[in-house]
């Protein structure tokens, strides 16, 4: 049964201003997740990561690298939910992906999309 008072904790990894925008609201919007930090660039990606450990992360797959560190979306940890959310389908991206289960929510995104893609995550942790 899903704990209605723990949040979940969410990293939102994205490089366009109105994008992140939106996305603040729509986690926002829903009670039982909290937004812990926000990455633009590849090179944020793993210090947030390591500093919070997000149950799920909403990932846009063109970002700017910054200040290169080696890290690469294969490297994100496998206890976290990925939220891929790109206007890049996965069937045409040929970089490294994260491993694990991933979910997909292609941009544009609307909130009653969001909403659909959230809920099937929160029912995938509760199987684990």
């Amino acid at each position: 049964m899903l704990d209605r008072t723990k949040r979940i904790s969410c990293l939102l990894v994205e490089d366009e201003a109105l994008s992140i925008e939106m996305m603040q609201d729509y986690i926002g919007r829903r009670h039982e997740l909290e937004l812990v930090a926000i990455a633009s660039e590849m090179s944020e990606i793993q210090p947030l990561v390591a500093a919070y450990f997000p149950a799920i992360i909403f990932l846009d797959l063109v970002l700017p690298i910054g200040k290169s560190t080696g890290f690469h979306f294969g490297m994100l940890p496998q206890t976290a939910s990925i939220v891929i959310v790109s206007g890049v389908p996965l069937t045409h991206y040929h970089g490294e992906l994260p491993k694990g289960k991933i979910f997909e929510l292609p941009k544009p995104v609307s909130f009653e999309s969001f909403e659909r893609c959230v809920d099937e995550v929160l029912l995938s942790r509760l199987s684990r």
